[in-house]
Formats: structure tokens, C-alpha cells, sequence
């Protein structure tokens, strides 16, 4: 008698599980199918960003960065003719 209950038992976890792997087999499907537009919206919206992040540095801040540094260029270039000019006039004894 014990025996034909333990059989039984075992029938029915086996259905049990079974049953489990089918449902969440099925839920996974479901959610994947409810996400996956959701998920390809988004890798669009990202791939216009990448685009646009692109075309913003390409357009304003390369030209941005060449303008920072030929001014900075520029105010070496003062900077060191000053001093070549300060050091000249007290050389030459015209600065005192």
C-alpha cells in the first residue's frame, strides 16, 4: 500500500513539474513578446543619440577646441614677446 501512494506522489510531482517548466516556459514568451518592441525603441533612440552626439562634435566642439587652442597659442606667443621685450629694455638700460 505504501508503495502504490509513493508511485502515485511521484506521478503527480512529476506532473507538477512539468506543469512549472511549461508555465514559465509560456510566461517567458509572453514577456519577451511585451519587452522586445520596448527594447527596439530604445536601441533606436540610442542609436539617434550616438548620431546626433556625433554630429555635435563634429560640428561645435572640434572647431571649438582648434579656436581654445590657437587663442591660447596666441596669448604664449604675447606672453613671451613681452617678457623678451621687458628683458630687452633692461638690458639695454631703457627700462629704469
Amino acid at each position: 500500500m505504501l508503495e502504490q501512494f509513493r508511485d502515485i506522489m511521484i506521478i503527480i510531482s512529476a506532473f507538477l513539474v512539468i506543469g512549472a517548466a511549461l508555465t514559465f516556459a509560456i510566461l517567458t514568451i509572453i514577456v519577451f513578446r511585451k519587452v522586445s518592441p520596448t527594447l527596439d525603441a530604445a536601441r533606436d533612440f540610442f542609436t539617434d543619440l550616438r548620431s546626433v552626439s556625433s554630429l555635435v562634435t563634429g560640428k561645435v566642439f572640434k572647431p571649438l577646441t582648434k579656436g581654445a587652442i590657437f587663442a591660447a597659442g596666441l596669448r604664449k606667443a604675447a606672453t613671451t614677446l613681452s617678457e623678451r621685450s621687458h628683458r630687452k629694455e633692461k638690458k639695454d638700460g631703457k627700462g629704469q
